[in-house]
This record gives structure tokens, sequence and C-alpha cells, in this order.
């Protein structure tokens, strides 16, 4: 058996915190219902970032109030949505 195979089954008497995490799927994240289209968190928090940016990037935050204020709204969400 490969070595990776191995460790990923010795896990649950190993390395119980990891298997638990995995086993509980606390690393991904569900924007639609359709199954198997779960994301990685850093993946969601990547999409969600591209939708506050402008087409020359996510500049001028704090010389564009209208801007800086869209991004204080959308944190609280986008931490409780990748905590």
């Amino acid at each position: 058996m490969p070595v990776h195979l191995a460790q990923m089954n010795a896990l649950e008497h190993e390395e119980l915190m990891t298997y638990e995490a995995l086993k509980s799927e606390d690393f991904v994240v569900t924007k639609l219902e359709i199954p198997f289209t779960r994301l990685l968190t850093d993946q969601t928090l990547e999409q969600e970032i591209k939708v506050l940016k402008r087409p020359g990037g996510m500049f001028g935050l704090s010389q564009d109030e209208a801007v800086l204020g869209h991004l204080l709204v959308v944190s609280l969400p986008l931490y409780r949505m990748v905590k």
C-alpha cells in the first residue's frame, strides 16, 4: 500500500483531531445545493474578493468611501463563511 494511503488510514487512531475535522468537512463551503460542488474555504474567499474588485483591481480603499464601506459590510459575512 502506498505510504500516503497508509497514513490516511491511520489518521483515525493516530491523529484523531485531524480525522474528525476531515470527517466533519469543516474545510469546505457549500455555495449551491448541487452535489459535489463544495469549495475549499480559500477558494470561496477568493471568489468573494473577486466580486469586490473593480476592473483595475482592489485599490484606493482609503480614497473611496463607497468601496471602503462595501468592504466593511461584506467582511463579517466573509469571515463567518470561512470560519
